[in-house]
């Protein structure tokens, strides 16, 4: 359905427009069909899903907050917190970094490794899924487009005048409770 007949739109919209309307529309889409079928189900979140993911992928030491942050998908999640959430439930550990005391390394615990091993292949399936709405050389396409829209926006973002990348917040560990220090951004 065009974008204009799904929104309800009567004018004309600049090219511009109707890109970044379709753009995060689709995003809408992508993000509800994945909430039902995969994150509610499992009662977590895309973004702690995506942490799941990236620390299965990672090294057997674990990750360090700092290494989450570049990683994850949403860039203004407040990944201290997702992961003090995740460490709440069971899913991770979070500890000192030997090498660095101001860092943290997370991993993932056994019940975390288990959850993402359950939700791998209904993720897969999604995918699949997802995939098979094109063909292979659109899905090549779109994927070539979508990557130069990203380059483009990234270009943007690090223009004078604008905030440099995405935001950043502390790559601190805050200290457990009960210990001392100051405590850290979460």
């Amino acid at each position: 359905m065009p974008i204009r007949e799904e929104l309800l739109i009567t004018r004309d919209l600049p090219p511009g427009q109707e890109l970044l309307l379709g753009l995060l529309l689709t995003r809408e889409h992508a993000a509800w069909l994945s909430e039902v079928r995969l994150f509610r189900p499992a009662g977590i979140t895309d973004t702690q899903f995506n942490v799941l993911r990236i620390l299965k992928g990672g090294p057997a030491e674990g990750s360090l907050i700092l290494e989450l942050r570049r990683r994850i998908l949403a860039r203004r999640a407040d990944v201290p917190r997702i992961v003090d959430r995740m460490v709440r439930d069971g899913l991770v550990t979070r500890g000192a970094d030997p090498d660095d005391r101001r860092g943290c390394r997370v991993r993932l615990t056994a019940a975390g490794a288990a959850l993402e091993a359950r939700l791998a292949p209904v993720h897969a399936a999604l995918c699949q899924e997802v995939g098979d709405l094109l063909r292979p050389e659109e899905r090549e396409t779109l994927a070539g487009l979508l990557q130069r829209l990203r380059d483009g926006l990234r270009e943007k973002l690090s223009a004078p005048g604008l905030p440099a990348g995405f935001p950043a917040a502390s790559a601190g560990c805050p200290p457990s409770p009960g210990s001392a220090g100051p405590a850290g951004r979460d």
